[in-house]
């Protein structure tokens, strides 16, 4: 056996395991145990090549040799259900003739078969001997029950090669049903789709068509045709080609066709992503006969294609989106725990007038009437879209007046007025602070430092509502001040840069860490001196100066083509980078804070028109200026602070006609090893610090689309060491931290909230599950406490581990009323009684464990500083907690909160499975509870880490409203529990979802779902409707696309 250097995916085989042994050292092969879930698939494989060799070195010819083949194979068969006993039953022989079924057509004429069959892969191409993918798609298209079709764009020369087979399959039949259904997704791309197309497809019976009319976040290039049979023999083809003459027949395009009998995973999550994306609301049902969907249609491929039309909304399609009603909900829950002056942040383009516009109308439907309405903005033509897009969700086209300028009017109570025509006729003053109920300011960033401040400090309506795309103004002051931010110092909503990339509302960026040697070991980071070190290390710097300039020349290509933004760290850091930039013959401008006002409003005029290639600055050069033509970041003033890595990075992330990404460049230098490279990369992926380290070792595989992340060798090597020096916190640098924390704070500051936030430590930093573990522990061995150790200390700062995952307002309160100091909490009420039950069987995790949620606070009383832990447990779990308590419908007798987390011991003993006396362990993915008729189903999504050939899509959220989900293997619809799914509807059986998204994770309370349909047998494959929809973040945790 002759093994060459390099990749191999192969089960060991006895004679693979002695070449390798002869011809490799240990530490010449790379060897791992196949994983459990993996070994039927892998075996499988395995056999089928031996066996295929086997049967083809089988002597004799002809009619002998196949009935050779099939004796040897019924023979094995045979042996392996001997073998097996009782359990062989569901082996099958194979049938003498050989034999191949095609087609079964007891009230349909004889279909033709497609001449690639039905159960094994092809690739079409323009080579001989490849058959036409056109009359491959016609054949198909003539015997399949149903087709899913998604394509960029759809085009009258495709249609018509397939119209006579689309209309004779869809035609109505006796039972006035089509033969075969379709579904079509395409969307509005480049402006290439044609309306006639779109029409003679939808007007067909039985197809029905969605289209994604806004082509600046849609960027869907996927290609593919889903033929699903009810006898089981699918296909799928998936390719280049879209629904264009052109790419059918032209013969220029790859298409791969796989099938539903040969590559069930293939198929199984071709069909799991078409399920997810037709139930996308991004996607609009269209109906060629109604004039709003022609008109929204027309005017979106006129706007791809080039021409300038605002796309404004109408009363058919202006609702919230998913991620907007999520920004809404979070409001609402702010004002319940008494915060009213709310700030959102979102990047430019989120609708954030639209989430103030639904907030309003909220408060209108609570109130009764029209509450009084001051809406405050910097520019007019803000102001008149906000006034139409307030009108257009009110219904009420009457609604609101406009003040700007020299403009009178003689009612106040609906306005919408810019900031200087406010202060000019000192109407606060006039009118009175609290005339308003809802103030809202637009842009609060862009508004001048005084006038704001004027204004936001004096007004005091009911809800006050700013937004903006950055917490800092222009002049470069945080706005998080004048408004209620939450306990972890956060505003009220926050759109995180990472989500708004997945939603495509930002252009994609290519970051790359540069390899740089300049040495910022000894920069007193986020402390005084930070600038003036870092200028005297870069200022006059030429190899650094050098090194920038390659660096561009090489990842750019052309910096001549490129509209820059450099920052700099200083005046004269600014004009050293701008004198280098232009001796090297690439045409740049500095623009500081002595520049000249007439230079500063020209410069962004010349970087976009192309007459300058970059902007020098040491600011964020004027967060009110919009630079949405910038294509590329010189990141040349390192910076621990995430909120300015943040901010730099999102100058350069505005959509822009014609940009594709924003390459960004940073260069990194030399860092000592505490320097924080997990807040940086966390601000831009959202990834904790373990994920981090996966994705710098193995590379970032999960960024958002169009993303990409390089880190050169050097500043590799360092952030991963940095990383795992994090992660692997010990014990005694956890002290060491908070002794410093302490000399520097005082002792009466030392609160578990203050520590994690100000330094920047993970709650589970410090609850490690193992060893020293807890805050009480860290303080006592930091000598922080001087009380006696208490007799289970140790056992409970290991065990609060498990109480980290607590978002729901009911255990939260809990917590805190257990760590009351004079310990007389006693839980009267059963639902407390019950709550506390659950607590200490999430503590106590043993099955042996058994007792009454009594004995646990028993246990607790005598454990002062454990008590006070708990509280201050409490107090971070609330400042992280996104929920507002509502009870599971079909649950209520349980204290189960809707979309709350619960580890299993919890939701047993809350539907008391578990008591006080009985304690049975459980590993089961479904519990039946007959006296209640209701069955709770517990759904691990991601059975197992990382990527694998046969990773199922078997469980997923399709929508915020259905879930496909697949029973335990012995569910068919002849067995008991399959009659209880399919026959829901009437036999009082209920059923209740419970999702986590892997192994060690906690559930989800996704609350009552209720049957759609199901298919197939042992296992069952079920479509779930939700009774309450999943809220955005639960959704894109469950479903299988990214960025959903």
């Amino acid at each position: 056996m002759n093994l060459h250097d390099g990749l191999y995916d192969e089960v060991v085989s006895s004679a693979l395991w002695g070449a390798l042994s002869k011809t490799t050292g240990e530490g010449e092969r790379t060897l791992d145990l196949l994983a459990a879930e993996d070994v039927a698939g892998r075996l499988s494989d395995a056999l089928a090549r031996q066996l295929s060799r086997i049967l083809e070195d089988l002597g004799g010819t002809g009619e002998e040799r196949a009935h050779r083949q099939l004796e040897l194979i019924n023979s094995i068969l045979t042996d392996v259900r001997h073998r097996l006993g009782g359990h062989g039953n569901q082996i099958d022989t194979v049938h003498a003739p050989l034999q191949l079924l095609h087609s079964i057509h007891r009230r349909t004429p004889p279909r033709v078969l497609p001449d690639t069959g039905l159960a094994m892969p092809w690739l079409f191409t323009a080579g001989k001997g490849s058959p036409s993918l056109l009359s491959e798609l016609r054949r198909e298209l003539a015997a399949c029950d149903e087709v899913d079709i998604l394509v960029s764009f759809i085009t009258h020369s495709g249609v018509r090669r397939l119209l006579d087979i689309l209309q004779s399959v869809t035609a109505i039949g006796a039972d006035g049903q089509p033969r075969s259904r379709l579904r079509v997704l395409t969307t509005t791309y480049t402006g290439i789709t044609e309306i006639q197309a779109v029409d003679e497809l939808a007007r067909l019976p039985g197809c029905q068509v969605k289209i994604s009319l806004d082509g600046r976040r849609t960027r869907l290039h996927a290609k593919a045709w889903l033929f699903r049979r009810k006898t089981g023999f699918g296909s799928a083809y998936v390719g280049s080609a879209n629904l264009s003459g052109a790419a059918l027949a032209g013969g220029l395009e790859w298409t791969v066709k796989f099938t539903e009998r040969g590559q069930l995973e293939l198929f199984e999550r071709a069909k799991a992503h078409f399920e997810t994306l037709w139930d996308d609301n991004e996607f609009q049902s269209y109906d060629p006969a109604d004039i709003r969907h022609r008109r929204a249609l027309s005017e979106a491929l006129r706007r791809e294609s080039g021409d300038d039309i605002v796309a404004r909304p109408t009363f058919f399609d202006l609702e919230p989106k998913a991620y907007q009603q999520e920004m809404l909900d979070q409001l609402l829950i702010e004002r319940e725990r008494g915060r009213r002056r709310n700030l959102v942040v979102a990047a430019t383009g989120t609708g954030k007038t639209v989430v103030a516009a639904f907030d309003y109308r909220r408060e209108c439907d609570q109130t009764g009437g029209r509450p009084r309405l001051l809406f405050v903005a910097h520019r007019l033509e803000i102001l008149k879209q906000a006034l139409r897009t307030f009108r257009e969700v009110l219904r009420d086209h009457s609604f609101g007046d406009l003040l700007v300028g020299g403009t009178e009017i003689e009612h106040f109570d609906h306005l919408f007025a810019s900031i200087d025509s406010l202060a000019s006729r000192n109407l606060v003053q006039r009118c009175g602070a609290d005339f308003w109920h809802v103030v809202v300011v637009d842009e609060c960033h862009r508004l001048a430092a005084e006038r704001f401040h004027n204004f936001v400090s004096v007004v005091r309506p009911h809800i006050l509502l700013g937004l903006t795309a950055t917490p800092e103004r222009s002049d470069g002051q945080p706005i998080l001040g004048y408004f209620d931010h939450r306990p972890d110092g956060a505003p009220a909503v926050e759109l995180r840069l990472w989500h708004a990339l997945d939603l495509q509302f930002l252009s994609p960026f290519e970051y790359y860490a540069c390899d740089d040697d300049t040495d910022f070991s000894h920069v007193p980071w986020e402390q005084p001196g930070e600038l003036a070190a870092i200028d005297e290390l870069v200022t006059g710097n030429e190899v650094r100066a050098r090194l920038v300039l390659n660096e561009w020349r090489r990842l750019a290509g052309n910096p001549d083509r490129c509209r820059a933004l450099v920052f700099c760290v200083s005046v004269a850091h600014a004009l050293y980078m701008t004198q280098k930039l232009n001796q090297s013959g690439i045409r740049a401008l500095c623009v500081v804070g002595n520049t000249p006002d007439h230079e500063r409003r020209r410069a962004p005029e010349l970087l976009a028109s192309g007459q300058i290639c970059a902007l020098v600055t040491c600011d964020l050069y004027n967060e009110g200026v919009d630079l949405p033509s910038v294509d590329t970041l010189l990141l040349l003033r390192p910076t621990q602070s995430p909120v300015l890595f943040q901010q730099q990075i999102g100058r350069g992330l505005r959509l822009a006609k014609g940009k594709e990404s924003c390459l960004v460049l940073d260069f990194v230098g030399r860092h000592r090893q505490d320097f924080r490279f997990d807040r940086l990369l966390a601000t831009i992926t959202g990834l904790s610090r373990g994920q981090l380290i996966d994705a710098v070792d193995q590379g970032f595989g999960s960024l958002p689309p169009g993303c990409h992340i390089h880190l050169q060798r050097q500043t590799r090597d360092q952030v991963l060491s940095s990383l795992k020096r994090l992660v692997q916190q010990n014990w005694r640098r956890l002290r060491a931290e908070l002794q410093t924390y302490v000399a520097l704070k005082g002792r009466a500051k030392v609160r578990l909230a203050t520590f994690l936030r100000e330094q920047a430590v993970d709650l589970e930093d410090i609850y490690r599950g193992a060893g020293r573990s807890g805050w009480t522990n860290l303080k006592r061995d930091a000598g922080l406490l001087t009380t006696p150790t208490g007799p289970e200390d140790d056992y409970f700062g290991g065990r609060f581990a498990d109480l980290l995952h607590f978002d729901d307002p009911a255990r939260i309160n809990l917590l805190l009323k257990v760590g009351e100091p004079d310990a007389s909490y006693f839980p009267a009420v059963k639902s407390e009684q019950r709550l506390l039950q659950m607590l200490a069987y999430q503590v106590d995790g043993q099955h042996h464990r058994t007792g009454r949620g009594a004995d646990f606070l028993q246990r607790l009383s005598v454990q002062t500083d454990t008590r006070n832990e708990l509280a201050e447990i409490a107090e971070v779990l609330q400042g992280r907690s996104t929920l507002s308590h509502q009870a599971v419908p079909g649950l209520e007798s349980t204290p189960l909160c809707l979309h709350a987390a619960y580890g299993i011991r919890e939701i047993l003993t809350a539907v008391n499975w578990l008591t006080a006396e009985r304690r049975t362990p459980f590993r089961a993915g479904v519990l039946a509870l007959h006296e209640h008729k209701i069955e709770l189903l517990f759904v691990t999504l991601d059975k197992r880490v990382g990527y694998h050939q046969r990773i199922a899509y078997h469980d997923f959220a399709i929508s915020t409203e259905r879930f496909h989900w697949q029973s335990q293997n012995s569910a068919a619809p002849d067995t008991p529990s399959g009659r209880r799914y399919l026959d829901s509807s009437s036999n009082g059986w209920s059923f209740q979802l419970f999702v986590r998204c892997a192994r060690g994770n906690p559930y989800r309370a996704c609350g009552p779902v209720t049957l759609e349909h199901a298919e197939g047998a042992r296992p069952m494959t079920i479509y779930w409707k939700l009774g309450v929809p999943l809220p955005l973040r639960l959704f894109q945790e469950f479903s299988i696309l990214r960025g959903e």
